[in-house]
């Protein structure tokens, strides 16, 4: 009697070995644009660098460039010229204003409260009827300030362009942020000047406040090296919303307002 074959067990696969999961690469942050310069754009993301440039003080003049077209645009349209004349020359004497004054928080502060104080004594020297407050008051009331539209346009021809050169100069010569050094460009010849991170601190100050309201919230960055300036960056617009983003890659600045 023969013996029944005995059926060979199934042989289980052996294990493949366990796939090694692969670390997802670092996403690195996208390369900024070379327009950041005039704008700053997501500065609450992560960046490889923040371009900041120092721009000349014809931008302060943005002001005067506006009313003076408009005031020209309106004035052959019919405007009374006495009228649109008074906010010509009042825009005027203000760039200017801004131009040959620093006026810090503490002064401007202190500026505002004699402006009210100057007011208020005025006033009550013309309810008193005091003489000299009249005559001068009728003497600022009948100046005549007319501005032909001629003018207006040379002014303002001159003025676009004079802010046209203004524009272009930042975009030759600039500072890039980056986590590990701070290099200052100059176009074509490229690299002027490199300050390595470690030692180095970045601050923002505010020399003057009529001057950071005209370039929305900007100011001037100072970059100091074991307790010396290094650099220095004047002009800067939007330098609010640029520190948001030089904070977040450098991890610690220290902001602060100058007296």
């Amino acid at each position: 009697m023969q013996e029944p074959e005995s059926q060979a067990e199934p042989v289980a696969p052996e294990p493949k070995p366990e796939e090694v999961s692969k670390p997802a690469a670092s996403k690195m942050p996208p390369k900024e644009s070379i327009w950041e310069i005039y704008f700053p754009r997501n500065v609450t993301e992560d960046k490889a660098a923040v371009l900041v440039a120092s721009f000349p003080q014809i931008i302060y003049f943005w002001p005067s460039l506006f009313v003076l077209f408009f005031c020209g645009l309106l004035q052959s349209f019919g405007v009374e010229p006495a009228f649109l004349g008074w906010f010509a020359t009042v825009s005027l004497l203000f760039n200017l204003l801004v131009i040959v004054t620093d006026l810090s928080q503490k002064k401007f502060m202190i500026a505002v409260l004699s402006l009210v104080v100057i007011g208020l004594l005025v006033y009550i020297a013309h309810q008193k009827d005091f003489g000299f407050v009249s005559s001068i008051g009728h003497w600022i009331a009948g100046l005549s300030l007319v501005y032909s539209t001629d003018v207006y346009l040379i002014l303002t021809v001159f003025l676009w362009l004079f802010m046209a050169l203004g524009l272009l100069q930042p975009r030759l010569d600039y500072w890039r942020f980056e986590p590990n050094e701070f290099t200052h460009y100059v176009q074509p010849w490229g690299r002027d000047q490199s300050v390595p991170r470690p030692g180095s601190t970045v601050t923002r100050e505010i020399p003057d406040v009529l001057e950071m309201a005209l370039t929305f919230g900007g100011g001037t960055l100072v970059v100091r090296r074991d307790g010396q300036v290094v650099a220095r960056v004047e002009n800067v617009p939007f330098l609010g919303r640029r520190m948001v983003a030089i904070e977040r890659m450098l991890g610690v600045t220290r902001v602060k307002s100058m007296d």
